[in-house]
């Protein structure tokens, strides 16, 4: 009887796609915890309110347009 030799590329395809979805969910839980401590710090700096800088005065002109 023949023994069948394993499939090593079908392996090698299952151990990235654990791997790439272990590093994503690492990397996606990780930047959850940045977005909230950055977002927390931009509210800290605009508690004065509404600022029209140049971008905005930019914006507004191309509607009047």
């Amino acid at each position: 009887m023949k023994t069948q030799q394993p499939d090593l590329n079908r392996r090698s395809l299952l151990k990235a796609l654990t791997i790439g979805g272990t590093a994503g969910v690492a990397i996606a839980a990780s930047g959850v915890s940045v977005a909230n401590a950055t977002e927390s710090k931009s509210q800290e700096k605009h508690a004065d309110g509404y600022h029209e800088t140049a971008h905005i005065r930019s914006y507004y002109n191309s509607l009047r347009s």
